[in-house]
Parts: structure tokens; C-alpha cells; sequence
């Protein structure tokens, strides 16, 4: 006698149940499992649902200032299998975008699946073009350019010191059919001797707009080809903040009360790679690399400008025992990228014996890692025998597996 069959099991409890899946990477592989499964996995409202709870795991990076190639985790990271499907079904050569000519388009940054390009047209240019780009679903969007006028009113036309980034800001849009979309921001940040002007662009209007900041203090010159890579951009707590190696203090932007400040800085802090960060609830961090170590500190925002209250040094993070020069390349929402240049590249046979492959690849000869800001955990990301060029940055990707992402442009 047959057994009768089981009864199906309701959308809405099936959901509730791929909802406490903790990786992404197992939701996708349920998702495999049987059409009944797909459906309610690749569903639009579900997948916003599994995003709203659990952040997309980090798969790579890209280097800033070239088109690629993209750098993904490498085993035994827990990403390192989605890791390598994005890498197999992106375009991180960009060549869906137009006239890719090699080198022509530039990387600038990278966030929520997204990745914006630059290229400079000429000198006569008053500033570069941009495009915003899916690489996963291949697609993209020019951006207009910054109006002459707009520059021109700024002063700002025509500064060597262009600085593009997505703005962190940027919040989901409502559709008239209800679905939800996401929309996207573009800031370019231009140094001038006597301010900082913003240039501000918004999908949803299409527009840009400039905000002009005075600085407290000039620079030095009004040559600015000599500040070109000296500047350093960070982001934490809805501000942005600009560092300088040497410098006693570092510049805040904020864009919602419309001024511009200065902050002091740790005096121990001066001479070390820094990162600006978020260190908990209503406090500002500075994260500085040490001697084969990094130490966090952190101040309370609402004394950030005033000087009523030092820096409080919070922990000293330790990084792994190697011989080599280490630098923070990247930072990105809870996460700090880092590279440790090996002094002697017979190092990397643990590390090829712990990723399973072949010890006589001796080529390698730099590492790539992860900070976790939450648990301040030090996890190798992936490897390779290129680092990073000394004045460039590296933007993190961040992505769900590919059956769980949807376009972003």
C-alpha cells in the first residue's frame, strides 16, 4: 500500500523558517533544493525580508584607480564558494559600459552591490565622467555631468583633487506599484585651499547640487597637486572626516548641520595609519596601526569639536605573528581591510597548506584581511602577489549569492 503523500507545507511557514537561516550561502543552496523552495526564496518580498535581518556577507574587493580585477575571499573563508560564483558570473571587467577601452574606466568605489567608475576625457575637462554600475546583472547609468555654471559658482571648476564616492546616506524609494527600489546617491568631493565643496547627485531627481564648506584652517598652499593622495575619506556616524598623514587633527563634514570642523587626534596617532569608525553606540572611533597591532579609541560624539573630553583608549587589537608591513587599505560599514606585505615569501606555505593548495606556489606574497568592528575578529580574506598601490584604497564588496540578488540599478 502507498503512503500517502505529505501535505505541502504553506508559503508563509516556509519563510519563517529560511528566515533563521544564519548564512546566506545555506539559503541559496535550499533554494536549489526543489522549485517549491526557489519560488519562495527568489520572491522580491522575501528576499527584502532576509536582507532586513541578516547583512550580506563580504565576498572581495576592488582596488580603487584601476578596472579591476575583482579579488575574491579565498578558502578556507566561509564566503570563499559564493565568493568564486560572483567572480564567475559578474563583469568585473566592465565591459557592458561604454567604450570600454582597457583602462578607460576607473574604479572609485564600491557599496550595496554597486560599483562606480571614473575616467577622465582630457585635461580640458572641468571634471571626470561617471558611471554607476550592477556588474552582476550588467547594468549601468551615466551620470550628467556637473554643470559649468554649478563649478563655476564654487570656484571648484577644474580641481585636480577630485574625489568620487556613493553617498552612505542614500535611502530606499517607493515605487507607484509598491514595490520597493533602491536608489542611489553620488558625492564628489573637491579640496580648494580655503574650503571643501560637495558636489551632491541624486537618482531620484537626477540633479546635482553644491554645498560649500570654509575651512577653519587653509592649507598651506594653493598648489593642490602636492595634497593629490594625501587626503584620506572616511565615513562613521552620518559624517565624513578627511585625515592627513602628520597632521595633529582631521576635517568633519556634516552635511545635516552645514559646517565643516576640526578634530584633534591622539598625539600617539599622528605618524600611524588611521581609520575613522563607528566604536558603539554615541561614540566616534579612531582606529591606529601599531607595531603588528591596532589600537581602537574612541570619543563621545557629542564632544567630538569641544575638547571637553581626550580620546579614551578602548583595547589594543593584536594581528597575526608575520614579517611583514602591514597597512589598513579599506574600511566599510562594521569592517576594516587590511594588508600585510610578507618580508619573506616562505610564510605563505602555512597559509597555502591551510587553504589546500599547492606549497611551491611562491608567488604569492601578500595577505589580505578582515577586522571585524563587533567582535574584532581577524579573519584572512585572501591572497595574492600584488598589494594594493601605496596612495590607492581598496572598496569591500559586500554582495548576497547571486540567486539572492536582484538588480541594484
Amino acid at each position: 500500500m502507498a503512503s500517502a503523500a505529505q501535505p505541502a507545507l504553506p508559503d508563509e511557514l516556509l519563510e519563517d523558517i529560511f528566515l533563521r537561516l544564519d548564512a546566506a550561502a545555506d539559503l541559496a543552496r535550499a533554494s536549489a533544493a526543489c522549485t517549491t523552495f526557489h519560488r519562495v526564496v527568489s520572491a522580491r518580498r522575501f528576499l527584502r525580508r532576509f536582507r532586513s535581518l541578516h547583512p550580506p556577507p563580504i565576498l572581495g574587493f576592488l582596488e580603487s584607480d584601476q578596472p579591476g580585477p575583482f579579488r575574491p575571499a579565498d578558502p578556507p573563508h566561509r564566503a570563499a564558494a559564493a565568493s568564486r560564483s560572483l567572480a564567475r558570473a559578474a563583469d568585473f571587467s566592465f565591459s557592458f559600459v561604454p567604450n570600454p577601452t582597457p583602462n578607460s574606466w576607473n574604479v572609485c568605489d564600491a557599496r550595496d552591490g554597486r560599483v562606480l567608475l571614473y575616467r577622465r576625457t582630457g585635461d580640458a575637462a572641468a571634471f571626470a565622467d561617471l558611471v554607476v554600475c550592477d556588474p552582476l546583472h550588467r547594468r549601468y547609468v551615466q551620470l550628467p555631468p556637473i554643470p559649468d555654471d554649478l563649478a563655476l559658482s564654487t570656484g571648484a571648476r577644474g580641481m585636480p583633487d577630485f574625489d568620487p564616492f556613493f553617498d552612505p546616506d542614500s535611502k530606499e524609494e517607493k515605487h507607484e506599484d509598491g514595490e520597493e527600489d533602491v536608489s542611489f546617491g553620488v558625492i564628489c568631493a573637491v579640496q580648494c585651499q580655503h574650503k571643501l565643496v560637495t558636489f551632491h547627485f541624486s537618482s531620484v531627481t537626477g540633479k546635482w547640487l553644491a554645498l560649500m564648506f570654509n575651512r577653519v584652517l587653509s592649507l598651506a598652499t594653493p598648489d593642490m597637486d602636492l595634497y593629490r593622495g594625501v587626503f584620506k575619506r572616511h565615513y562613521a556616524h552620518g559624517c565624513f572626516y578627511w585625515t592627513m598623514y602628520g597632521s595633529s587633527g582631521m576635517l568633519m563634514q556634516d552635511t545635516r548641520e552645514m559646517r565643516l570642523s576640526r578634530v584633534g587626534i591622539p598625539i600617539a596617532t599622528r605618524l600611524q595609519q588611521k581609520a575613522v569608525v563607528e566604536a558603539g553606540e554615541g561614540r566616534l572611533g579612531l582606529l591606529a596601526l601599531g607595531a603588528c597591532m591596532l589600537h581602537l579609541y574612541s570619543k563621545a560624539l557629542q564632544n567630538i569639536c569641544s575638547g571637553t573630553e581626550e580620546w579614551h583608549q578602548d583595547r589594543t587589537i593584536p594581528l597575526p605573528k608575520l614579517d611583514a608591513d602591514w597597512r589598513i587599505i579599506g574600511a566599510a560599514k562594521e569592517y576594516v581591510l587590511l594588508e600585510a606585505v610578507l618580508q619573506d615569501s616562505s610564510q605563505f606555505t602555512s597559509f597555502l597548506q591551510q587553504s589546500q593548495q599547492i606549497p611551491g606556489a611562491t608567488q604569492y606574497f601578500t595577505l589580505d584581511f578582515t577586522l571585524d568592528l563587533k567582535t574584532f575578529l581577524v579573519e584572512r580574506l585572501s591572497m595574492s602577489n600584488k598589494p594594493i598601490g601605496i596612495n590607492n584604497r581598496a572598496h569591500l564588496s559586500t554582495s548576497f549569492p547571486a540567486p539572492l540578488s536582484f538588480p541594484s540599478i
